[in-house]
């Protein structure tokens, strides 16, 4: 599976299929379709240059905007990556889907986990090791009903 980085480009590229937009405008709306944070200038900003650069989209001025559109070679290459942009769109449906169920507090857990693991005896140790197997378990029954498969 590929993760998010794999996909924003073909996630830029249906955005803007929809409508000529400014770099804000694109994270807000991949933000949107993601139910996640908006990706990055720094992750946004090197796909766009990289698609100007393949002649996908082009650009043109209002005001102090930069506004992305589709080039005709744009739309030929969604036309003819089709796949990619719906493995795309589904990743993007899942993460939402993910994020609205449980996203922010298994990150929550996980970074503070992260942040203090050097600091926790051996007993905190041991107890997070097995909330998190016992919490495992009862994922995989709710999503398997009852089978523990993986």
């Amino acid at each position: 599976m590929r993760d998010i980085k794999g996909h924003l480009k073909f996630l830029v590229l249906h955005v803007i299929s929809q409508e000529p937009s400014h770099g804000y405008h694109i994270m807000k709306k991949i933000s949107q379709i993601m139910g996640a944070e908006p990706p990055s200038p720094g992750a946004l900003y090197p796909v766009l240059s990289s698609l100007r650069k393949q002649r996908y989209i082009e650009t043109h001025e209002e005001g102090k905007k930069k506004i992305y559109r589709l080039s005709e070679k744009g739309r030929k290459f969604l036309k003819e990556h089709e796949k990619e942009i719906k493995e795309a769109l589904e990743f993007a449906e899942r993460f939402r889907m993910f994020s609205e169920i449980c996203g922010s507090s298994i990150r929550n857990v996980m970074d503070v986990i992260f942040k203090n693991v050097k600091n926790l005896s051996s007993d905190q140790r041991s107890k997070l090791k097995q909330i998190t197997e016992e919490f495992e378990k009862k994922v995989y029954s709710i999503v398997y009903g009852g089978k523990n498969e993986k």
